[in-house]
C-alpha cells in the first residue's frame, strides 16, 4: 500500500485528500466529499447545513398562498376557484417539502412549515368541496 503524500483526509489517513470542506475547513477523501451546491462539505456540515438552513421558497409561498385561499373563499361567492387552487398547491407542495425533509435534501427546519402547509390544504380542499356542493347541488341545510 502506497502512503499518500501531502493532505490526507480527516477521517481516512491513508487516503490523500481530494477537497477541504468550505465550512470547517477539514481534509477531504473522494469518499468523504459532499456537494452541495457547488461547495464541498464533510457529512457533519451538511448536516449542519440542514438543520440551519431556512425553508424553501416554494413552501412559504404555498403557505400564503393557502392563507388567501381562506381569505378568499367569503369573497367567492358562486365559485371557489382561489380557495380550490391554493387548496391543491398546498396540500401537493407540502407533501412534496416533506419528502424532500425524509430524503434529507430538505431544510429539517422546514419541516412544521410544510405540515401546516399541508393541513391548510386539506382544510382549503375541504371548504372548497363543500362550497360546491351547497352551490351547485344544493347539499346542505
Amino acid at each position: 500500500m502506497r502512503t499518500p503524500v501531502g493532505a490526507v483526509c480527516a477521517t481516512h489517513p491513508d487516503e490523500a485528500a481530494v477537497a477541504t470542506c468550505a465550512r470547517c475547513g477539514g481534509f477531504l477523501c473522494g469518499d468523504c466529499t459532499e456537494l452541495a451546491g457547488e461547495m464541498p462539505y464533510c457529512a457533519p456540515c451538511v448536516a449542519v447545513l440542514r438543520r440551519e438552513a431556512r425553508p424553501s421558497r416554494v413552501i412559504q409561498v404555498a403557505l400564503v398562498l393557502n392563507v388567501a385561499g381562506l381569505m378568499c373563499l367569503p369573497c367567492s361567492l358562486a365559485l371557489p376557484l382561489p380557495t380550490l387552487v391554493a387548496g391543491l398547491a398546498g396540500v401537493v407542495l407540502g407533501l412534496r417539502e416533506l419528502r424532500r425533509i425524509a430524503r434529507g435534501e430538505g431544510a429539517v427546519r422546514g419541516r412544521t412549515l410544510a405540515r401546516v402547509t399541508t393541513g391548510l390544504g386539506w382544510v382549503n380542499l375541504g371548504l372548497a368541496s363543500s362550497w360546491l356542493a351547497v352551490v351547485f347541488w344544493g347539499f346542505g341545510p
